[in-house]
């Protein structure tokens, strides 16, 4: 059952794995953040430089988004700074408003109450000054490329045409995973077609909202098309041509002599800079005041976008900093230039698949076969090290496998087998312990046997002053004042009362076998028996270590020489009184007097019901616990179906009758 346990658990490892759900592959993600953040950040490229945005620039120069001519300016700037490519990361794809061509148009339209969109070729004076400055150096442009449903208002097909030196080769279906975009928006044309390429700026975030990878290559109308990073990056180099190669589960880039991963969608596994400042970081405020010393940006990629906090564009990182988009593209090309990359390889998946069927199985066999405590040391390594394995080759080699669903099924199943393969023991425990204690039973009902073979009273008085015991005890726990009798010690007691009057066995035959009444030094020799068994069973208690076996002794010992005694002093051994007397005593006190006078005897016949239950209410305070008394009145009916049911004459009597002629009719 064990091993059929294991591999169902091993199975359903394997369609999850397959099939995975939200939360398993959240936390798979939140598994490869925390070993990511383990990984040394190598030493990073000088090539990108960030220009933002940010809230400096918006306090000089008002908001966002700024006229196209201080854009132009920016532009300039830059070029004269030495910036070897521009990378702009802000569609432009309407007339600026800011330009007084389109103000007095706006203004007209607004005046004849005629409500027009401005057609995207309307000749804005900014945007032709923006166009030309975009001409006079090499600069890229951002493009979005949507997927949704949206209306032509918002996304309009159009013509993306790339650069004349720019090409991608792809072998034949190598793209076909790719997802297809439905639409493109761009800046206005005028600015396109002074730009020396364009690049699309869309991010990938993971299900948990965090950006791990990013889309390096889509294709747009059949065409494979860069992102802005990456044609940013082919502009400064002499070598614009790279060939895909793959299949649907991975692929890579050829670029001269770089090979860039990518996975089955055209991503990029991100491999992040650790520090604030990864890469160099200048307010467009300052390079429009002129602060930079002249030619400071000479061979850098420049990227130039929005940085202010309520801009918008900001991306959560698995080590839990938000990024800019600026940071995102200068990651992209950080990692290409410094060929550090983050590889999840084609066959990770496989080699994922068969960790998860090797360690099911092999835990399964190890718990179904071994002892628990070894298996648990074995899988406890083995899921250490399967974790520690992925870490080392993620943090030292850039490989990622994921450990996670191999991890989790050895924990699964180590814990479903484990509880199983307890249950299995305990319920075994259980029949052993359920087989021993019939055996002391048995034992018990024996030793009592022994007293009571030399007595020719016979019966089930053992059987059935044990079911009284049991009752009583169980009427009394309802009680506050005995709320400590739980379920345990009501059964103890009930197994202790057949050996109440086993002390017998030291009674000569000549007066337990005599048919008629004791004398006075007979009835003195009679009541050493409680005597006589208390002091066998202390005997036996010395040598008894285990607490329940040691509780059972006690309570035996206890009933076993003071059921004799009386509630007011009058009984015997030791003459006690009240609750001087023993619980267990007390309870056989009344048990083992009911038995004894309902019960027929050679010498005696037995007494109703209904009398015995009367002189034991008259006997209440003086011979009986008046406490014992109550409870068995409540419990009068169980005692007779108990009499009823296990028949038979007794094999003890009570030693004091409770009726007024008992006396003459009992030998004790």
């Amino acid at each position: 059952m064990l091993i059929a346990v294991g591999l169902c658990l091993t199975f359903i490892a394997a369609l999850l794995f397959a099939f995975p759900p939200t939360t398993l592959q959240q936390a798979e993600l939140r598994l490869y953040d925390h070993m990511l953040s383990g990984r040394a950040s190598p030493a990073r490229t000088a090539v990108p430089v960030l220009v933002g945005v940010d809230e400096e620039s918006l306090r000089a120069y008002g908001q966002w988004p700024w006229p196209r001519y201080r854009l132009a300016m920016l532009v300039e700037r830059l070029q004269r700074l030495g910036a070897e490519v521009i990378a702009l990361d802000f569609l432009m794809p309407e007339p600026d408003r800011s330009s007084p061509e389109v103000i007095q148009v706006e203004r007209q339209r607004d005046l004849d109450h005629r409500p027009a969109a401005l057609p995207s070729t309307f000749p804005d004076s900014n945007s032709q000054r923006l166009s030309a400055a975009i001409g006079h150096g090499a600069t890229t442009l951002g493009y979005y490329l949507d997927f949704s449903d949206a209306n032509e208002t918002t996304t309009a097909r159009s013509s993306l045409a790339s650069p004349a030196r720019m090409a991608f080769v792809s072998a034949p279906g190598s793209t076909d995973a790719w997802p297809k975009p439905k639409g493109i928006i761009r800046s206005l044309p005028v600015l396109t077609a002074a730009a020396s390429a364009e690049g699309f700026v869309n991010s990938k975030h993971d299900i948990d909202g965090t950006l791990r990878r990013v889309p390096l290559l889509m294709t747009y109308e059949e065409k494979i098309q860069p992102s802005l990073s990456l044609s940013a990056l082919m502009l400064a180099a002499k070598d614009q041509v790279a060939s895909l190669h793959g299949n649907e589960v991975e692929s890579a880039l050829q670029w001269g002599n770089r090979q860039i991963p990518l996975d089955s969608a055209g991503n990029l596994l991100l491999d992040f800079r650790s520090g604030q400042t990864a890469f160099p970081y200048f307010s467009a405020r300052s390079i429009l005041a002129d602060e930079l010393a002249p030619r400071s940006l000479q061979g850098k990629i420049v990227l130039v976008g929005a940085w202010a906090t309520g801009l918008g564009d900001s991306h959560l990182t698995p080590s839990g900093r938000v990024l800019h988009g600026l940071e995102i593209h200068a990651t992209v090309i950080d990692n290409i230039l410094g060929d550090t990359f983050i590889v999840q390889p084609g066959w990770g998946k496989g080699a994922e698949l068969l960790a998860i069927l090797l360690l099911g199985i092999g835990s399964t066999l190890l718990l179904s076969r071994a002892g628990y405590v070894v298996s648990l040391v074995a899988i406890v390594l083995a899921t250490v090290s399967c974790y520690w394995s992925a870490r080392l080759l993620l943090t030292a080699q850039g490989l990622y496998l994921s450990p996670f669903l191999p991890i989790a099924t050895l924990i699964t199943i180590t814990s479903i087998l484990g509880l199983l393969k307890y249950g299995i023991e305990a319920r075994k425990l259980q029949h052993r312990t359920l087989d021993l204690l019939d055996a002391q039973d048995t034992v018990i009902i024996s030793m009592s046997a022994l007293a009571e073979i030399r007595d020719r009273d016979t019966g089930n008085h053992i059987l059935r002053t044990q079911r009284y015991v049991e009752i009583l005890a169980r009427q009394l726990s309802k009680l506050k004042k005995y709320a400590y009798l739980d379920e345990t010690s009501i059964q103890l007691l009930g197994k202790s009362a057949p050996l109440h009057d086993i002390g017998k066995v030291g009674i000569p035959d000549s007066i337990l076998q005599k048919p008629g009444k004791l004398t006075a030094d007979e009835f003195e020799i009679m009541k050493t028996h409680t005597l006589i068994g208390a002091q066998a069973i202390a005997r036996i208690l010395i040598g008894t270590e285990h607490p329940e076996k040691h509780e059972f002794l006690s309570f035996a010992q206890q009933m076993i020489i003071s059921h004799h005694e009386w509630w007011d002093g009058c009984g015997y051994p030791y003459g006690l009184r009240g609750e001087e007397i023993p619980l267990a005593g007390r309870l056989m006190a009344l048990a083992d007097v009911y038995d004894a006078s309902v019960s027929q005897r050679s010498y005696k016949s037995g007494l109703s019901h209904e009398q015995v239950r009367e002189e034991i209410l008259r006997k209440s305070g003086s011979q009986f616990d008046p406490d014992i008394v109550d409870a068995f009145v409540a419990k009068n009916e169980e005692f007779l179906e108990t009499s009823q049911l296990i028949s038979g004459g007794s094999k003890h009597g009570a030693s004091f009758s409770i009726i007024p002629n008992l006396a003459q009719q009992s030998k004790i």
